[in-house]
């Protein structure tokens, strides 16, 4: 027989199926398994064929094993006592890691798993340094200003010496867009809302193009991926990018790898949270009874997501206090969700009391289910009606009052 299967599903784990493909390329026997037969092994085609498979499958194996990398730290401020490093620790991209680290005569040492290049924020306390891209083992100098210097790094001399440049020119329209955020902080009057939006559409599209031409220069980048993975991040963005596109201009290993793949599925699960989606079912999940109460009594209500330590949460809970007290007789309820850590139990119990936020409140520990759906900035808001119908997943305060006036 010259045709030849080999596709044995049961066996990729593990690396059985790579073992099998070993074993057949040296047998000088006929072997035969439900899925896989090989008639004549002395066909030098055939035996290359089988010998670059099972090549191919080690490499994926290979490059699938977290990578141990060694970072040696020099602080020049000796007012730095600690430093904080957190990474993505996980393949699955569910997991951020921090490392707290003493510093002793101005050095501090550590070691980390990494699945792929990977952006790592360095703080000391509530000051962050800077965020540094790495794969390999480092030197990381602090001067004495609080400027991070990453020596040995190829990913980071990739983002300083070629990203940045190459986005000169849309981070310019990033500035001008931001500059309107720090003047109304987020909630645009109708005045400017326009302008605001063409600024914000015009930065976005702009992006996903230069995005794309620069990864048909750099298909192998760990720092445009890592740029996808903020948009990836940010649901409510999904409407300006091409993200699909933009993955599958990737080189075959790189699309391949556990990165990519981590992040179709992230945009898998933030699908479900688009506008115009149902509410997946898993979402309220052991509060099914408050959830209940909440669509049998009103038309609208509002999912808020926060923590005690956002200070952007929690300056908006006044407007929220007015728009609830004004609506919630109408047809309008709120659900927060606080994703406070188990040691801030007293921190969001207090913030409640504080604040006296009189709606319904879960505590979504650790943040297990906003990460789960792709829910990554705070404050976010998202606005459903009775039927679990999502009808914005960012909307902003003025937004949702100018709604709520015109439909209760």
């Amino acid at each position: 027989m010259g045709v030849f299967t080999i596709l044995n599903k049961n066996n990729h784990k593990n690396g059985s199926y790579l073992k099998e493909l070993l074993f057949l390329f040296y047998s000088q026997r006929v072997q035969q398994s439900g899925h896989l037969i090989i008639k004549n092994n002395k066909n030098k085609r055939l035996k290359n064929i089988i010998l670059l498979l099972a090549f191919s499958l080690l490499m994926l194996q290979l490059v699938a094993q977290p990578k141990t990398v060694n970072i040696l730290g020099i602080v020049k401020d000796t007012a730095i006592k600690n430093i904080e490093t957190k990474y993505l620790a996980d393949a699955n991209l569910l997991k951020w890691e921090s490392k707290k680290l003493s510093v002793v005569n101005r050095e501090f040492r550590t070691s980390l798993h990494l699945p792929f290049g990977t952006k790592m924020v360095i703080a000391s306390g509530e000051r962050v340094f800077s965020q540094s891209y790495i794969y390999s083992d480092v030197k990381i100098q602090i001067d004495s200003a609080g400027k991070v210097h990453i020596l040995g790094s190829s990913l980071q001399d990739e983002y300083e010496n070629e990203f940045l440049p190459f986005f000169r020119s849309n981070e310019k329209v990033y500035d001008s867009l931001m500059a309107f955020y720090r003047k109304f902080n987020g909630d645009f009057p109708k005045i400017v809302n326009d302008s605001v939006q063409l600024l914000r559409e015009k930065w976005a599209y702009q992006r996903d193009n230069l995005l794309g031409e620069y990864i048909k220069l750099h298909p192998d980048s760990y720092i445009a991926l890592w740029d996808i993975y903020y948009f990836v991040s940010i649901p409510a963005s999904y409407k300006y990018f091409d993200l699909d596109k933009l993955l599958n201009s990737f080189s075959i290993q790189m699309q391949d790898g556990v990165f990519i793949k981590g992040l179709r599925g992230k945009i898998t699960e933030s699908n479900r949270m688009q506008a115009g989606q149902i509410l997946p079912q898993d979402f309220f999940k052991g509060y099914e009874q408050m959830h209940n109460k909440i669509r049998n009594n009103c038309e609208y209500y509002l999912i808020d997501y926060w923590y005690s330590h956002c200070g952007p949460c929690i300056a908006g809970f006044p407007r929220l206090k007015e728009i609830y007290n004004r609506f919630h007789t109408r047809g309008f309820d709120i659900v927060s969700i606080s994703i406070d850590q188990q040691n801030d139990e007293l921190d969001y119990i207090t913030a409640i009391k504080k604040h006296d936020l009189i709606w319904n409140h879960i505590w979504d520990k650790g943040g297990v289910v906003a990460t789960k759906f792709n829910i990554n900035s705070f404050p976010t808001y998202i606005l459903l009606d009775k039927n679990d119908r999502i009808i914005n997943n960012a909307i902003r305060v003025n937004e949702l009052e100018e709604f709520l006036k015109e439909r209760l």
